[in-house]
């Protein structure tokens, strides 16, 4: 019986004592819970003083922000975590802190690199200097790949880094603590959670470290999954997409949104290397432009508008897409009752079935573009047509037609001399979103003169067989139909899927993609535009995807001539070119000045992977402070060279393991890029003399299996 009571006494013992335990630890978590909503409190006050000073726009937007949904709760560790409003389930483990700080050495031990690859191949006949330079420049990089060892953790400086996600924010000051990070871009969806961060994360700390080490934080929140990508490549093109090379990616927690984010960054991260020209490009637009004015040619007038009576017709514009062959039929019937804008390649299709266009139009500013048209279109009949292109457009190819009209094309030192200091954007207009296909150019003008009804025929983007990329009736391919296979390679390099215009999927190039979503955005600022793709190719938004059996184009009740006589004589107006005026804006001495100052930010010896970041972030900021300015056509002519020797550069910096060997690199690339920018210094000062007259050994290629047009026609005249 005693025996009995004693384990009866034990038993109430152990009851009391854990009862007393849980008392306790009661005690302790209210006390915690007590502790951490002073903290957080705190914490909050301090975020918004840190925030009001160097992010005063997000302070605003954050001081009295109501969340739809935040349930902060007290882990074990005494820290906040809170549960995730999509899953429901809590955002960290019972140590978030602790967590954070292994996600991040994680992240600096195993890091995820972006990557932008360039051809190493290039063309012999070419001379542009910047062809010359970055090959050798990026040939050396490859060499030296090859044998050392790859830098395989975050080293203590980094150029760019791309985080996805905040959430809580207990990894950033764990990540500062240890990394120099020179742009820090963050992209969290969730305004909630941002929001949350300020309760928990010391941003104080994370702003003031970006500060003093001189870096530059861009945040993007609450935004989509196609939001980010744009906002993303805009700020790169803002600030340098050499950004975007070896910049480490960064997914702090998993979500659905987060996941549709880094998907769509994934897909379209092609786009950050499409379009940056180069210091060539630049000398040749500027002595196109030149010429082109100097030769009267008429510009586009700002006040420009289709009356009234008129927006209703339509405009067809025909590219040389693959699917133009099945639909060439179509445009043949309905040639008349509409305006047809003939893009580029596509005219010797359209000639062969008898369909002269109203306006044929191109883009490509070096040479090949004249010798193409002078080599593969009857001359005879380009007299009788009208030419539409922009101010770079080779100043013989205007030569070859009935009349010719050009528009300024953005962001090109040309057009800031010409339009923005001559003209003072008062009389004529730059055409947006006119690149970088010809078929860009087409829409753009169709757009901007007025047209309400655009349809879309052979602008493909893309191609539903990789045998078919062009039409076969045009000089991709022989006479015979065969592929020209050199062509073929050289164009078809970076092959990708996205969604078809009539569904499935359709094969694209990077360099097409972006055409496509250029078009895109340029049909966004014109909503009152029906826009109707009969292409069967990839999908362009802001279009109707439409069976050519299925259109119903009316016949014209008007002369179309009409039109188009009016579009010349009403839209079109040439230039008063004053020579003295534009060669004083030339500025060429401060183009030597500015040069003279970048080689001295990097002609030096360097000593560590910091010094030499620092220095090659100070060379692209002293160049970028000239964007705004009286000299931002200047800035225009470096900044593409800039942006693709610094690629290669980040390549290099952050890619070699041995710091010593990683200097020795650099040092050489670092020559070859100093070489390049005195021989671009001579270059600017004959600049007006520099029309392009080099030939392409591409031409040779389209010349395969097919007869001269001169020799053709010299054989049915006889």
């Amino acid at each position: 019986m005693s025996a009995e009571n004693d384990n009866k006494k034990d038993e109430i013992s152990e009851i009391l004592a854990n009862a007393e335990q849980k008392v306790q630890q009661l005690s302790e978590r209210a006390q915690k819970e007590k502790a951490l909503e002073k903290k957080m409190g705190q914490r909050f006050e301090k975020n918004i003083v840190a925030l009001k000073k160097y992010l005063p726009d997000i302070a605003a937007q954050f001081r009295h922000y109501k969340p739809e949904s935040m349930q902060f709760f007290c882990a074990p560790s005494g820290d906040a975590n809170i549960v995730e409003s999509t899953s429901g389930v809590p955002l960290y483990s019972d140590d978030p802190i602790e967590q954070c700080r292994d996600q991040v050495q994680r992240n600096i031990e195993q890091p995820k690199y972006t990557s932008i690859g360039f051809s190493s191949e290039e063309e012999q006949s070419n001379t542009f200097i910047h062809s010359r330079y970055m090959g050798a420049i990026y040939k050396e990089f490859l060499k030296e790949k090859e044998t050392l060892e790859p830098l395989t953790s975050i080293p203590e400086h980094l150029g760019a880094m791309i985080m996805f996600g905040v959430g809580l924010g207990y990894h950033l000051p764990a990540l500062f603590e240890q990394v120099t990070i020179d742009h820090m871009y963050i992209c969290e969806p969730s305004n909630d959670l941002f929001y949350a961060s300020l309760f928990t994360c010391d941003w104080e700390y994370v702003l003031k470290t970006i500060d003093e080490k001189d870096g530059v934080l861009h945040l993007r929140l609450g935004v989509d999954y196609q939001k980010f990508t744009d906002d993303f490549i805009n700020e790169l093109k803002d600030k340098g997409s050499f950004n975007a090379s070896n910049a480490v990616l960064y997914q702090h927690y998993p979500s659905e949104q987060i996941q549709r984010i880094i998907n769509e960054f994934s897909q379209q991260f092609h786009m950050v290397a499409i379009g940056w020209g180069f210091f060539d490009d630049g000398v040749i637009s500027i002595a196109h432009d030149y010429a082109n004015a100097q030769n009267k040619t008429p510009y586009l007038k700002k006040t420009a508008a289709l009356p009234r009576h008129w927006k209703d017709v339509p405009a067809i514009i025909v590219a040389n897409g693959p699917s133009i062959d099945a639909t060439i039929e179509y445009v043949k019937a309905h040639q008349n009752d509409g305006i047809v804008f003939c893009c580029g390649t596509a005219i010797n299709t359209l000639l062969k079935h008898g369909i002269v266009p109203d306006f044929h139009v191109e883009l490509e500013r070096t040479k090949l573009t004249y010798d193409l048209l002078v080599e593969f279109v009857d001359n005879e009949q380009m007299k009788q047509m009208n030419f539409l292109s922009v101010n770079v457009m080779h100043p013989r190819a205007t030569e070859l037609f009935k009349w010719s009209g050009l528009a300024f094309k953005p962001a090109e030192p040309s057009t800031i001399i010409s339009s923005e200091f001559i003209d003072k954007d008062s009389t004529f207009t730059r055409l947006s979103y006119c690149n970088p296909l010809v078929a860009n150019t087409a829409l753009s003008y169709a757009c901007y003169m007025g047209f309400k009804e655009i349809y879309l025929f052979g602008v493909d983007n893309g191609y539903v067989t990789k045998d078919h990329f062009h039409s076969k009736q045009s000089y991709y391919y022989t006479e015979d139909g065969e592929e020209k296979t050199e062509i073929t390679k050289m164009m078809l390099t970076d092959q990708l899927e996205v969604e078809g215009n009539f569904g499935d999927t359709v094969f694209t190039t990077a360099f097409y993609d972006t055409g496509r979503h250029s078009l895109g955005h340029l049909l966004g600022r014109y909503p009152k535009v029906n826009c109707y793709n009969c292409s069967d190719g990839a999908k362009i938004n802001h279009t109707f995807p439409v069976y050519p059996e299925d259109l119903l184009i009316s016949p014209l009740n008007v002369d179309k001539n009409d039109i188009v006589e009016y579009i010349k004589s009403e839209f079109f107006a040439p230039q008063d070119h004053d020579p003295d005026a534009y060669q004083n804006w030339l500025a060429i001495n401060k183009f030597d000045d500015i040069v003279d100052e970048m080689l001295a930010f990097t002609d030096k010896k360097f000593t560590s992977r910091g010094e030499l970041a620092t220095a090659l972030k100070l060379q692209v900021r002293y160049l970028y402070s000239f964007s705004q300015t009286r000299f931002r056509h200047l800035y225009f002519m470096l900044d593409g060279s800039v942006i693709y020797a610094h690629t290669v550069f980040r390549m290099a910096l952050y890619g070699f393991a041995d710091e010593k060997e990683m200097l020795r690199v650099m040092h050489s690339l670092l020559d070859l890029y100093h070489e390049y920018l005195r021989e671009a210094k001579k270059k600017f000062r004959r600049v007006l003399e520099e029309v392009d007259e080099q030939d392409f050994k591409v031409l040779e290629m389209f010349r395969k299996g097919h007869k001269k047009a001169a020799d053709a026609n010299a054989g049915n005249h006889e």
